[in-house]
């Protein structure tokens, strides 16, 4: 065998592995995994190089990102597509998405990788699918592209429930924003060690946290903001971090020693029930559970979420909104924040709120929509203990 064979032979089984990795993962995810832990930890456990790293990468949040056009488009070549075992499905996805959006993957690559990683008794169908898929892509790629694109839904791989929410809510305009925003890789921001979205960063800045103050952060793993309002503080004063798993708190305190932030205590605590041994403090943070559609750019398989997954949240988030407001001494704030952009969890919680405790007054509130080199999608609001 001369060396251009071996070589060849050694793409190909490079070929093969990444792919085979991104089925797997992908078949991970139909489980109810998050993606950005199912990928770091794949990633970590294997030796890739940064080629294969970032192939997989790509691929993987890609099939995520597009799953729903993905599936149009296999419903259209498929013979009974209802009925699709899970690990073909990953692969026709996969290989459809290459076909479609990555222009880097010959078409024959992204076709015959695909069938050979099949199984036995699916290979013929695989085959077939493609092929007529490939065919009359190539003969009809602007037909098939302009019907995708004449649909949001499909466009943008987003449910029309969720859709239609953030049209009402916040208008077309924003609506519209919010799903160019949602596909492709989001940006990252480096903050001295630890990563911080810019929303969140900015989120700190509006509490504007003093040097010697006490701070309670009430839902603060993996730690960002507790960081963050060390750092406006000088390390000087006293911040209690608490958050209900203990295994992340354990990382919160090794980041922080880290970073030489001696002035954050850690405590294991629901943030639903009340703390007696806690201080009253001049500021509390609340960055509660949340539905996530402000960080879908992050985590894909949030929008495919089913619409009753949320409707227990805005319940839940009010309860350590009101646990909360207890820690707060006279003439301190609360900041109730989230990732989401959802009014029933954001607007409609701090309503609540100021309705039942009359003690307290709503200094600012601010709904951040995600943009392309900026922030994801938040909501922050400052409530000011009379």
């Amino acid at each position: 065998m001369n060396q251009n064979s071996i070589n060849n032979n050694q793409n190909n089984n490079t070929q093969n592995n990444t792919r085979k990795s991104v089925q797997q993962l992908l078949l991970r995810m139909e489980k109810g995994a998050y993606s950005p832990i199912v990928l770091d930890g794949e990633l970590k456990r294997k030796d890739y190089d940064d080629r294969d790293r970032a192939f997989i990468t790509a691929m993987f949040y890609g099939v995520i990102e597009r799953r729903l056009t993905l599936d149009f488009v296999i419903a259209q070549f498929a013979v009974n597509p209802d009925s699709i075992d899970i690990e073909t499905k990953a692969l026709l996805r996969m290989a459809i998405y290459q076909i479609m959006f990555m222009d880097s993957v010959p078409d024959s690559a992204a076709v015959n990788e695909s069938v050979k990683l099949s199984n036995v008794k699916s290979k013929g169908y695989v085959n077939a699918v493609l092929r007529n898929f490939l065919r009359d892509y190539n003969n009809s790629k602007d037909l098939i592209n302009n019907q995708i694109d004449n649909d949001l839904s499909l466009k943008y791989s987003c449910p029309k429930w969720l859709i239609e929410k953030w049209q009402n809510e916040y208008g077309y305009d924003s609506m519209l924003q919010i799903l160019t925003t949602s596909l492709g890789k989001p940006p990252v921001f480096e903050s001295d060690g630890y990563v911080q979205d810019a929303s969140s960063r900015e989120a700190c800045g509006i509490l504007d946290p003093q040097s010697g103050e006490t701070i309670i952060d009430v839902c603060a793993a993996p730690g960002g903001k507790s960081f963050t309002i060390a750092k406006l503080m000088n390390n000087h004063g006293r911040i209690i971090s608490c958050d209900i798993n203990r295994k992340k708190l354990k990382t919160l305190e090794q980041t922080a020693l880290k970073l030489g932030l001696n002035i954050i205590e850690t405590h294991v605590n629901d943030a639903k029930i009340f703390n007696a041994d806690f201080p009253k403090a001049a500021r509390v943070v609340c960055d509660v559970p949340c539905s996530g559609l402000g960080v879908i750019r992050r985590k894909p398989e949030i929008k495919y979420k089913p619409q009753s997954d949320f409707e227990g949240l805005p319940q839940i988030q009010l309860k350590i909104l009101q646990t909360s407001c207890e820690y707060v001494k006279q003439g301190g704030v609360l900041m109730y924040s989230t990732c989401t952009l959802s009014r029933t969890e954001n607007d409609d919680v701090v309503q609540a709120f100021l309705a039942s405790n009359p003690s307290f007054e709503l200094v600012q509130k601010q709904t951040i929509i995600p943009s392309e080199d900026g922030g994801d999608g938040f909501f922050t609001a400052l409530l000011k203990r009379l």
